[in-house]
């Protein structure tokens, strides 16, 4: 399983897969914007807790319809819809804790180790270590036909002291661990493929080199992961 894949599911899984409402899975949204999200709810959750008065008590006569009509007197109290409401804030306001949490969480895991020069700077940065970009084609079946499809682009590196598969499949993993927590819009990362929301990443050696495919399953990121590959190519 494409390690990508694996750090997605363990962010799915952190926060609870089951019974969320729009907008609070951890991919939604990043940390920051999870967090806030979660204070609005706490603000709404206040004012409608503020809105309910236990003492606010109606009674009334009620009486059946037909034969054998019965009255009762029946009390309610107009405000007590507020108490539900507040408690639906409130979990909402923890869910978007939950996923900001599990965004943070996933960064430390990832990045683990990493140095922070390579955690905060791409690895796509190294214009001079990289020796080609092509795009990155996949086969597809739909229906009983596979047909190929355009899914981002294969970045190779040339091989540089200390560097091999393993470490720099864990920096890439870092960056879309990071890219997730504090978002997508990052406009000083133009050029890196592995920003856009949605995409994937998997080294392999080839050589004296180690290629990086980038992928998405969304054809409209797979395009832009394309586009950025485009930048950094040696060839532009």
């Amino acid at each position: 399983m494409n390690t990508s894949r694996i750090i997605t599911l363990s962010i799915t899984l952190a926060a609870g897969a089951c019974g969320h409402a729009a907008g609070t899975q951890p991919h939604d949204m990043n940390a920051a914007q999870h967090q806030a999200a979660a204070a609005r709810e706490d603000d709404q959750a206040s004012q409608h807790a503020g809105q309910h008065d236990p003492e606010a008590v109606q009674t009334e006569e009620r009486c059946s319809a037909g034969k054998g009509r019965v009255c009762w007197t029946v009390t309610t109290n107009p405000t007590r819809g507020h108490v539900k409401t507040a408690e639906e804030h409130r979990e909402l306001a923890a869910q978007h804790r939950a996923a900001s949490q599990a965004l943070q969480s996933a960064e430390a895991r990832a990045c683990t180790g990493i140095d922070d020069a390579d955690r905060d700077v791409s690895p796509f940065a190294h214009g001079a270590d990289i020796r080609s970009v092509s795009q990155f084609r996949e086969e597809k079946l739909v229906g009983k036909n596979r047909i190929t499809r355009d899914a981002g682009a294969t970045i190779v590196f040339r091989a540089t002291p200390g560097l091999t598969v393993e470490w720099l499949q864990r920096i890439v993993d870092c960056h879309l661990a990071r890219n997730s927590a504090v978002g997508h819009d990052m406009p000083e990362m133009a050029y890196c493929p592995l920003v856009p929301r949605g995409a994937q990443a998997k080294v392999r050696s080839v050589g004296d080199g180690f290629a990086v495919d980038v992928r998405a399953d969304d054809a409209e990121t797979a395009e832009e992961i394309w586009r950025r590959a485009q930048q950094i190519s040696p060839t532009r």
